[in-house]
């Protein structure tokens, strides 16, 4: 009977399995398969070469990728630290009792909801040295004295993309803050209030640590997801000036359909992959080495 049961349960699960493997596991042995080869396009023909570990070889050794890794490395520990924070203290701020609350809510995460190109092109439009309203409201409050080029000048371009990418991590942040703190019950304030804990003590000692479990999955998902950053990168600058705001999603496009390379941008992929798992794994040793501690 026990045996029959398995059976029934892997029959029941065969489906479910059957969609895992195409969607997934065939395409990534696929992948890996094709970054051991060139391939390229002759003549309307695509032409492959087996090529081995090449491919990865000669990732380590460009200069072009590890820029564009370093820019990548930017926006993550931006994101991660101010954006993070931003986010924490944008929802305390917000979980409160005040007059048009769900209006103030419904604005400030708004970015979140939006696709990433149209957040992508209100920066763009934000930036324009012309008439962005960046400029417009630096000029009018006195701040500066004349259009700054802020998508053309190699030494303000990356910080302004990092700014942009932060007001979308940033609203990311508040909805995971958010509702961790409504999980907290309320009896523990009224407890804190009652021994004299002030509204600074209450966050350091209550609210803080009993976010712990939403700041790791936080670190986590912004990790994940700004390694994986293009669509800002490609409609604001498209990588340039001068390769200054590059990241590894958007040289891995540019390799691929641009420079018709697609063994060498499915290396890059993996490459891209085994980094950030990599990170990640760093991330849940840490994390499973202080719960044993505690």
């Amino acid at each position: 009977m026990e045996r029959r049961k398995r059976l029934i349960g892997y029959l029941l699960m065969a489906p479910s399995l059957a969609i895992l493997f195409m969607v997934l596991a065939f395409p990534l042995a696929h992948a890996f398969y094709l970054s051991l080869f060139n391939v390229r396009f002759f003549a309307g023909r695509i032409i492959t070469s087996f090529v081995g570990f090449e491919n990865y070889l000669s990732i380590l050794r460009d200069e072009s990728w590890w820029r564009s890794f370093l820019n990548t490395v930017y926006f993550v520990l931006a994101d991660i630290t101010a954006g993070m924070f931003l986010g924490f203290t944008t929802a305390l701020a917000l979980n409160r009792k005040f007059r048009l609350r769900s209006l103030v809510i419904g604005a400030i995460l708004l970015p979140y909801v939006l696709p990433p190109i149209v957040h992508a092109l209100i920066w763009k439009w934000a930036f324009n040295a012309d008439y962005g309203f960046i400029n417009q409201t630096l000029l009018s409050l006195g701040i500066i004295k004349k259009n700054v080029y802020w998508l053309t000048n190699p030494k303000l371009v990356l910080w302004a993309l990092i700014l942009a990418n932060l007001w979308q991590g940033t609203a990311f942040a508040t909805i995971i803050y958010l509702g961790g703190m409504k999980s907290i019950p309320d009896e523990l304030y009224e407890a804190a209030k009652m021994d004299g804990a002030t509204r600074t003590q209450q966050v350091l000692y209550i609210t803080w640590p009993l976010l712990k479990p939403f700041t790791q999955l936080l670190l986590v998902m912004k990790t994940i997801l700004t390694f994986k950053l293009f669509e800002l990168v490609y409609a604001v600058t498209g990588g340039g000036p001068a390769g200054r705001t590059r990241v590894v999603s958007y040289e891995i496009y540019r390799t691929a359909f641009e420079s018709y390379k697609f063994g060498r941008a499915t290396a890059m992929s993996y490459v891209l992959l085994g980094i950030v798992a990599l990170i990640v794994l760093i991330f849940r040793r840490t994390f499973a080495t202080e719960a044993g501690e505690e």
